[in-house]
C-alpha cells in the first residue's frame, strides 16, 4: 500500500497491546489474565478505529472471535484514562504507555495471555525524501524511548 502511494516506512518498533485498567478492577490483581476474565467488563475503545486497509473494529477483535458485551467509545486519550480510573469495571487495549502515566491514573497494565498479535509502529515518509542527520536522529531517540518502554 506505501509503494502505490510513493511511500516508504521506517520500522519503529514491534509490540503487542497490553490491557490497562484501574488498580481497583478486580482483574488486575490477577496472577494471569485470559480473554475471559474480561467478560463481565467494560471495554474502553478509541471512538475512530479507522487504519487504512484494516476492517474499522478494534484490533485485538481479530484475534478472538467474540467481541465485549459492553463498551464505551471516547475519542479523546485524557477522558479514557479518567474513565478507567473512576470505572473499576472498565480496560482498555493499548500499545504499553509509560510508568509515569500509569502512576498518574493509578492504573495497572497487564498482559493478556490469550493476546498473540504483533503490531508496527512504522514511521512514513515520501519515497524521495532524504533523510538528514536530525532526521535519523530523531529515528534513533524514538527507538531508544520505545526500547525503554517495552523493556
Amino acid at each position: 500500500m506505501l509503494a502505490e502511494k510513493g511511500l516508504v516506512g521506517e520500522l519503529v518498533t514491534d509490540f503487542t497491546y497490553v490491557l490497562i485498567m484501574s488498580m481497583k478492577n478486580p482483574v488486575a490483581q490477577k496472577e494471569a489474565i485470559f480473554y475471559s476474565d474480561l467478560g463481565n467488563l467494560i471495554e474502553i475503545s478509541h471512538g475512530d478505529p479507522f487504519v487504512p486497509a484494516m476492517a474499522a473494529s478494534s484490533p485485538h477483535k481479530k484475534a478472538h472471535a467474540e467481541g465485549p458485551e459492553r463498551s464505551i467509545l471516547l475519542f479523546e486519550r485524557g477522558g479514557q484514562f479518567d474513565l478507567l480510573c473512576e470505572n473499576h469495571e472498565t480496560y482498555m487495549w493499548v500499545s504499553p504507555i509509560p510508568e509515569k502515566l500509569l502512576k498518574r491514573y493509578n492504573l495497572a497494565q497487564r498482559v493478556c495471555e490469550d493476546n498473540r498479535r504483533t503490531y508496527r509502529d512504522v514511521l512514513i515518509r515520501r519515497k524521495d525524501y532524504e533523510l538528514d542527520a536530525l532526521d535519523m536522529q530523531f529515528i534513533e531517540a524514538l527507538r531508544a524511548s520505545k526500547a525503554r518502554l517495552l523493556g
